[in-house]
């Protein structure tokens, strides 16, 4: 194993940081005796802003020999054991000998594919020569193990699909995003752009392959989290009603789901499921980053189990390459866009059913401000009943809450009614 380690390490001084990292909008912490945590689904770009933070570093100064990085996703370590972590050390100093005894940051890829990593990253982390950088897919194993091992002492940060506005950097439709004061010719390449992120969404890779080859890898990556990020880390009593249990999600993502509702549809299929099976099925996906639950917004236990949960998914584009859809599912495909925005930003959200049983897609309350607000998703405003009906439900959330920062979201109207701002999804992920 010594050798292999050895050739995957030489790999990184030789070949060197990749040229050309589009900066993404991420936050990166360092702080002495303590992790950097980077978490997200698979293929999101967490190895990228590992990457940008080394080219900083040798921008600062900081030698090449000085940065270890392994990624233990590579074939070639799919055997590495507790023991073999330790071994790092070593051929590091062998391959950069000038730099044994120098300060060293170490950025480890995918760590918790190595059995009993945590004792290993708790020793690294307790050396004053050490600043450690971990990444995982695994947002509760990761983060349960760092509870327990680093006792606080870990940064976590979260790396999703490409944001809006990281899209158009990316694709280069501007070096420069604008962010207000927007002239007709920025207008028509913004709602451009927009079909474009709804149709092939965030994930990096897949921005510059043809239609049938972005469905492919995206497909390849669910498979990935299925296999890698599930199965191998779980008992699954089912691969068939787990499978079916995604395909469910996929068809009916942002609106309410709940376990009865799948076991039922599994049985119907002949597939074995019980609802606690297929709750453990929706507690992992939500492990591995692939669907989000949202619940109903109430301080009342008796009112959530009420209202199930609302499930939405990591990207647009992994949803076209999953199942077909059609027109009248834009506005589930654009609500999925507005809670995804909203979860970059860290805030907690859930969904508010009115007293006379209309709802509200959005309650949001940021973790920093503690400020609230109502969000309000329509695919199209120019219809007086659908206007009517979406500014009556968000007039009751905002009379039950007290909240005044109310808004709709839309594909493109653009207006203010009664202190609810209306506005188009492409100006409000740039603005948001």
């Amino acid at each position: 194993m010594k050798e292999r380690l050895t050739s995957v390490m030489r790999e990184f001084y030789h070949d060197g940081i990749p040229a050309g990292i589009v900066p993404r909008d991420v936050e990166y912490a360092e702080k002495l005796r303590a992790s950097t945590v980077v978490k997200g689904m698979r293929r999101t770009g967490k190895t990228f802003v590992t990457y940008e933070r080394m080219s900083r570093l040798v921008s600062e100064g900081i030698p090449l020999g000085r940065i270890i990085h392994v990624n233990f996703d590579d074939e070639r370590l799919s055997h590495l054991t507790l023991d073999d972590l330790h071994l790092i050390g070593e051929i590091h100093a062998e391959l950069q000998p000038e730099f044994a005894d120098d300060k060293v940051w170490y950025f480890l890829d995918e760590i918790q594919n190595v059995k009993g990593w945590e004792s290993y990253a708790r020793r690294l982390v307790d050396s004053p020569k050490v600043q450690l950088c971990l990444t995982g897919s695994s947002s509760k194993m990761l983060s349960e193990e760092m509870a327990t091992q680093m006792r606080g002492r870990s940064l976590p940060i979260e790396v999703f699909p490409l944001s809006f506005s990281e899209f158009l950097r990316f694709n280069g439709v501007f070096s420069k995003v604008p962010r207000s004061g927007f002239t007709a010719r920025e207008k028509g390449l913004l709602r451009k752009a927009m079909a474009d992120y709804m149709e092939k969404g965030g994930f990096p890779d897949v921005q510059d392959v043809s239609d049938g080859m972005r469905a492919s890898m995206l497909q390849e990556y669910v498979d990935a989290v299925l296999y890698r990020d599930i199965i191998e880390r779980h008992s699954v009593a089912s691969f068939q009603s787990l499978k079916y249990t995604l395909e469910y999600l996929f068809h009916n993502y942002a609106r309410k789901t709940s376990t009865r509702s799948i076991s039922g549809v599994l049985k119907n299929l002949s597939v074995p499921a019980n609802r606690e099976s297929v709750a453990d099925y929706l507690d992992w996906f939500r492990d591995a980053y692939l669907a989000y639950p949202v619940p109903v917004f109430s301080d009342s236990l008796a009112v959530k189990r009420v209202n199930p949960d609302k499930y939405y998914l990591i990207d647009s584009g992994l949803i076209h390459a999953m199942c077909v859809k059609n027109d009248a599912e834009r506005g589930w495909m654009l609500e999925n866009i507005v809670y995804m925005a909203l979860r970059r930003n860290g805030g907690r959200v859930s969904y508010v059913v009115n007293r006379d049983g209309t709802e509200v897609d959005f309650h949001v309350h940021d973790a920093v401000s503690h400020e609230e607000r109502l969000v309000q998703v329509s695919y199209a405003m120019a219809d007086e009943k659908t206007f009517q009906r979406e500014m009556k439900a968000l007039k009751l959330a905002r009379e039950a809450t007290g909240i005044s920062d109310c808004m709709i979201v839309t594909w493109d109207d653009e207006d203010e009614s009664d202190g609810v701002r209306i506005v188009p999804a492409w100006k409000w992920l740039l603005l948001f």
